[in-house]
């Protein structure tokens, strides 16, 4: 049995996917079964919440490994993994960010303290740190619907970003394989690609005339905080698509195509997919 926490997301939902399509039975952590879709008459539920780690450790007993989501910067990790400690220390394949590599960054420093708390907690741990995800540019719908635009703080930067499909690839076969305990995994796509060149790809497969309206990293801080995102978050968030703009986003590695023997994703065959949001 394998635990898989944020199923109702496109990393744990393609997990669990994975995991049932291999014959591998799975329970899945959720705070609101209702969220899950198709996915809950397939899966054993374990109903729970991070504000509570007592309810994480019940749901691991009897698990072989879990997949461990919690976002940057949880301030309940230490007893959530404590939880699991106390109910069988299976190992975890936890969620971080390539950020976590470079203290320079706030969410770098941020992800970078999950992982420091997962090595004092003894349990044995694989670290997947992606770079950014595909499924970022839905973000763009909403504008591409309006006015056919899409607004881009990263200039002509270039980045390879991965789509979640492979993150989650990895993570079953390091769910699967107690060898890769230990690891620390960065994750990339394999390609590096600008807005505009994804701006244009959407183009074609949408079959309208998109548009990429450069805008500052100053304006973009304001827009995410309208959305509700606190300050110092937004900023961080910011920071990051700097660097992107900057060159300094354009590191590849192959380490998708080694775990899993297939190579990444393309960006047009994601977005020939996921086409549908954007339309």
């Amino acid at each position: 049995m394998y635990l898989v926490t944020g199923a109702s997301g496109n990393i744990g939902g393609s997990i669990a996917r994975q995991l049932l399509e291999a014959g591998h039975p799975v329970r899945v952590f959720a705070r609101d079964p209702a969220r899950l879709g198709e996915l809950a008459e397939r899966v054993e539920i374990a109903q729970g919440d991070f504000s509570q780690p007592d309810s994480l450790g019940a749901a691991a007993l009897g698990t072989r490994a879990v997949f461990l989501n919690t976002g940057p910067n949880p301030s309940q990790l230490p007893a959530l993994l404590a939880g699991l400690k106390a109910n069988g220390a299976p190992r975890v394949v936890f969620l971080s960010s390539i950020l976590a590599g470079d203290p320079a960054f706030l969410l770098g420093r941020m992800h970078r303290a999950n992982e420091d708390a997962l090595l004092a907690s003894g349990l044995r741990t694989t670290v997947l740190r992606p770079t950014g995800f595909m499924t970022n540019t839905l973000r763009w719908a909403d504008s591409i619907r309006a006015d056919d635009v899409v607004y881009n703080a990263m200039g002509s930067g270039k980045a390879p970003p991965i789509a979640p499909e492979d993150i989650a690839a990895v993570a079953v076969r390091a769910l699967l394989d107690p060898a890769l305990a230990g690891q620390t995994l960065e994750l990339t796509g394999g390609e590096l690609l600008n807005v505009p060149e994804q701006v244009e790809i959407l183009s074609g497969l949408l079959g309208r005339t998109l548009r990429s309206v450069d805008v500052s990293i100053e304006q973009t801080v304001q827009g995410l905080v309208a959305t509700g995102i606190p300050e110092p978050l937004a900023r961080g968030i910011a920071q990051s698509l700097e660097a992107v703009r900057d060159g300094r986003g354009r590191a590849m590695t192959p380490t998708v195509e080694q775990i899993t023997g297939a190579a990444p994703r393309t960006f047009r065959a994601w977005a020939h997919t996921n086409a549908a949001h954007f339309a």
